[in-house]
């Protein structure tokens, strides 16, 4: 086993649960900002309901964008550069990337064991799209730091009311570029933009292949006591 690809893994696994236990230590604290905006929902949702479903979407995710820069505050130095996430920071060791990502539940194509990636969402390049993230920064430099990418992928639904309900929050880990040896093409999916990066398939190969445990890539964050996992990735996780 090349030791080096266990190391990326190892660092995926390392920030995956920083992420994890930063957002689940205070669960209420997310639940209660991202449901902020039904506090003032008089004031915006005339206009809300206005706009085309696929915009309803990127403004809800817009919303829930100021919650997690918020609940991400002391995660590391957030870095200006043009090209990355949502969030992106440097830590002692890694460049984080964390994007947000929303689903409508009766739009499967972007849940179900899959999540749509931009292409500067990812660095695991291939053939027919384009990724603008690199594997590693300053690469063979001294001050060389690995690339990381994660997902807050977050379902929902409109309710009897029209008023937005969140079913399901997942993190994702994104397995870094230098790991294509490990997991291929299988876990690629049509893009949801022609040429711009791919729909990340985690379904297809949903764990840390190089870790001895073999952890889950996904974790829910939080989940609808009506919905079972199943319904949200598309598979029994054990």
């Amino acid at each position: 086993m090349n030791d080096k690809l266990k190391k990326i893994e190892t660092l995926e696994y390392d920030y995956f649960k920083k992420i994890d236990f930063d957002l689940s230590q205070d669960l209420q604290k997310m639940i209660d900002g991202l449901n902020s905006k039904d506090k003032i929902k008089d004031d915006w949702k005339e206009f809300f309901n206005r706009i085309d479903k696929k915009k309803q979407n990127s403004d809800f995710s817009r919303g829930a964008e100021r919650i997690y820069y918020w609940l991400f505050s002391q995660f590391g130095k957030p870095n200006s550069s043009p090209i990355g996430a949502d969030m992106f920071f440097e830590t002692h060791n890694a460049f984080v990337h964390i994007d947000i990502k929303t689903a409508k539940f009766d739009n499967e194509s972007d849940y179900k064991g899959k999540v749509p990636l931009g292409d500067n969402q990812t660095s695991y390049s291939g053939e027919g799209y384009e990724v603008h993230l690199p594997t590693f920064y300053s690469k063979n430099k001294p001050s060389e730091k690995i690339c990381l990418t994660y997902i807050i992928n977050i379902v929902y639904e409109y309710n009897k009311s029209d008023d937005i309900v969140i079913l399901a929050i997942l993190l994702i880990a994104i397995p870094n570029g230098e790991l294509k040896t490990i997991y291929g093409n299988g876990i690629i999916g049509r893009s949801k933009n022609k040429g711009q990066a791919f729909r990340y398939e985690y379904k297809k190969n949903p764990k840390f292949e190089l870790l001895t445990e073999k952890p889950y890539r996904v974790k829910f964050l939080f989940l609808d006591r009506r919905i079972s996992q199943e319904k949200i990735t598309g598979f029994r996780m054990e």
